[in-house]
């Protein structure tokens, strides 16, 4: 069995449409491990519910902990870099506080988004860059047998009509793997974004793993597979 670490900067970010492809992979036995970079404190959802950034953030974090147990992850953990900030800090904090856990869990997989960031938000641009200096710095100098592949989240083009307007995709050959998976792995998913009750307004609206319904898709990193694999562990790098 595998390893896969999902670096994340906001709450959420690993339901909105990668959870079907964590819920099956547990399914198959890896180890699912997910570092989320900020409590998500800053969101307009805690205008709405009267809550403090403070009270928001700590909420956002017990929300996690139900997603961690649906999806029965190795790990999660939820770091304090502030929300809407993650590009006004020293870059090399960021990629520290990410290298400590790839160290951490030596995961044969890490995960982040796409160069675009699928929303374009700033801090998902910032985890890119970061996630992906870490993975070349480390690759370089580890010869532990880790750390094999960069896998960056994205969504296909052909999901244009389930994906609000401003949601960026990859043109299918970028693709390198897509992520098929069951009913059993999709309700799990559904369930994980349930736990999220500070956003049910914006996913009943959305309906966010309406975009994934072909499966969850990645690029990866210098690698380039056509057709796209199946899983995130086929065929990887020695």
């Amino acid at each position: 069995m595998a390893s896969v670490l999902y670096v994340f900067p906001h709450p959420d970010d690993e339901s909105f449409g990668p959870a079907p492809a964590m819920a099956r992979q547990e399914r198959e036995g890896h180890d699912v491990h997910l570092l989320t970079l900020t409590r998500g404190e800053a969101t307009t959802q805690r205008e709405r519910l009267g809550l403090s950034r403070e009270e928001m953030g700590e909420t956002r974090r017990a929300e996690m902990q139900g997603v961690a147990r649906v999806l029965s992850l190795a790990s999660l953990s939820v770091l304090d870099f502030p929300d809407g900030g993650l590009a006004d800090l020293d870059p090399r904090v960021v990629e520290g506080a990410i290298a400590a856990h790839v160290r951490g869990c030596r995961p044969d997989v890490l995960v982040t988004y796409a160069a675009h960031g699928v929303s374009g938000h700033r801090d998902h641009l910032v985890s890119h860059a970061a996630a992906k200096r870490v993975f070349c710095e480390l690759r370089g100098e580890e010869s532990a047998g880790y750390l094999r592949r960069l896998a960056l989240f994205t969504l296909p083009e052909e999901s244009a009509g389930d994906r609000p307007d401003h949601l960026a995709a990859s043109p299918e050959t970028l693709i390198d793997a897509r992520v098929r998976f069951s009913g059993e792995d999709h309700a799990r998913a559904e369930e994980a974004l349930a736990a999220y009750e500070t956003y049910r307004p914006v996913i009943e609206e959305h309906k966010p793993l309406k975009s994934v319904a072909g499966g969850v898709c990645f690029e990866l990193f210098q690698e380039r597979f056509a057709p796209p694999l199946d899983d995130l562990f086929g065929r990887l790098p020695e």
